[in-house]
């Protein structure tokens, strides 16, 4: 994409999600913002956690248009992603970070939707490094951002041990707090699998 279009002349973290339906129609969505200070994965997957929790509870199965509102939606101190990207984000020497999200139909028996995540993170400079991680579910999902929001939080805590700075504190305290929610969610989603296989293994028994 053409860098005018963002009016950024700095690292980029992307999120672009592809969501598809029951009958395997595939729409995608991406969406763009500067990668610092809060375009990471720590800070930026809470708000997948969340739109997968809101699809459960709603029971309602993923769209483009809800993820875009969603994501769009600035409720609170974090600032998520709001400019379009219609760009590759695997592809974009600027995005050193990129959420490359898939999304299907909620599960008939759990109520979780399918979702699949990979994380790209790359810089390049005189230390070049790129990690990849890849999480199919939403438990695995919420394991692995609960994960990164502590290092977060440990990161922040160190800083602020260095700089005597009481607004990091208060960041490393947000990053604790949004760890906490996320494992809440992913208690939710074990729980659901645990109930559909204990389920399934009474319904072996019984036959």
């Amino acid at each position: 994409m053409l860098r005018s279009e963002l009016r950024l002349h700095a690292p980029l973290f992307v999120a672009q999600a592809a969501v598809s339906n029951h009958t395997g129609l595939i729409a995608r969505a991406g969406l763009a913002m500067p990668a610092a200070p809060f375009g990471s994965a720590a800070w930026q997957l809470p708000a997948l956690v969340a739109y997968l929790h809101r699809l459960h509870q709603d029971e309602e199965d993923p769209s483009p248009e809800l993820w875009r509102a969603h994501t769009e939606r600035q409720t609170g101190p974090v600032p998520r992603p709001q400019r379009r990207y219609h760009g590759n984000g695997l592809h974009d020497p600027d995005a050193v970070c990129v959420l490359d999200i898939q999304l299907g139909p909620r599960d008939e028996e759990s109520g979780w939707p399918a979702a699949d995540l990979v994380v790209i993170e790359q810089e390049e400079g005189a230390c070049p490094f790129g990690r990849v991680t890849r999480r199919h579910g939403t438990e695995a999902i919420a394991a692995y951002t609960a994960e990164e929001l502590s290092a977060e939080h440990a990161r922040l805590m160190d800083r602020a041990r260095q700089h005597q700075d009481a607004s990091l504190v208060r960041l490393a305290d947000l990053a604790q707090r949004a760890a906490d929610w996320v494992d809440k969610v992913r208690a939710a989603a074990h729980a659901d699998a645990v109930h559909v296989q204990a389920a399934k293994a009474r319904a072996r028994i019984t036959r």
